[in-house]
């Protein structure tokens, strides 16, 4: 929510918060990897695989009645349909991510999807987050992305138009109010993986000045939310006027 209040406005927030929201198929095979990767023991949610064909000699098509029907009478019964290249995709990944040398070692030890839920009193609102890996004997907590290009520039990219500085300091700063001087960390690392083959992997430690910056927008949309919670006001754009230029690289054209 705060990295949405950071790429946006209160009224986007709260406008997200109140509609449903769409389940994509990339955050459906973001779900279903993380399930996985980070709990190899749980049981897979309900998943249900399409059929090659829905009639001998027919190739599967959701532009078919019997197709449509079929999947609406999964997703009725609580399934999830999926198709067998996104059911291969879900555990490409994970085994790509465990042979990786790097996030291998990573999730060996230590526990998943812990929650963390804390009272601000300076703000007075409580928060919470669920961090996706604490690991045994390090010092920094993980996070796991799934992604259609995990390169750097296209991570970093990414990273920085979503706010994804916030999620970190904030999960670092909720961890050690919580667990104090006993298992205090101090980095937050990113393990980063492609959705499609290869299911190519990289890992990307948050650097200094991305965890600093960070801690000062978390603080700054902390304040904000508490602000229009607290008032029941959630403002779209200041009332003003935006002179309008072109960008820098229209102006070369």
């Amino acid at each position: 929510q705060l990295r949405t209040l950071w790429q946006s406005t209160p009224a986007h927030l709260k406008v997200s918060l109140e509609e449903p929201r769409e389940v994509t198929a990339a955050m459906m095979l973001g779900t279903l990897a993380h399930s996985v990767i980070l709990e190899p023991d749980a049981p897979l949610p309900g998943v249900v695989i399409q059929p090659d064909e829905y009639e001998p000699l027919k190739k599967w098509t959701y532009a078919a009645k019997a197709c449509k029907e079929w999947r609406s009478k999964q997703e009725a019964a609580g399934l999830i349909p999926l198709k067998p290249e996104e059911y291969n995709a879900v555990f490409g990944m994970a085994k790509s991510i465990a042979a990786h040398p790097f996030s291998g070692p990573m999730l060996t030890a230590g526990r998943p999807e812990v929650s963390l839920v804390t009272f601000d009193e300076r703000n007075q609102i409580a928060v919470r987050s669920r961090v996706d890996f604490v690991g045994d004997g390090v010092d920094y907590l993980t996070d796991l992305k799934t992604t259609q290009d995990a390169s750097p520039r296209a991570f970093e990219k990414k990273a920085s138009s979503e706010g994804l500085h916030i999620q970190a300091a904030l999960y670092l700063m909720l961890w050690n109010a919580l667990a104090g001087a006993d298992d205090h960390r101090t980095g937050f690392r990113f393990i980063v993986v492609e959705q499609k083959p290869p299911h190519a992997v990289n890992v990307f430690p948050a650097s200094e000045s991305f965890l600093a910056k960070g801690r000062e927008d978390a603080a700054r949309m902390l304040a904000l939310y508490a602000k229009c919670h607290h008032a029941n006001d959630w403002p779209a754009y200041a009332p003003e006027l935006h002179e309008l230029n072109l960008q820098r690289w229209a102006q070369d054209l």
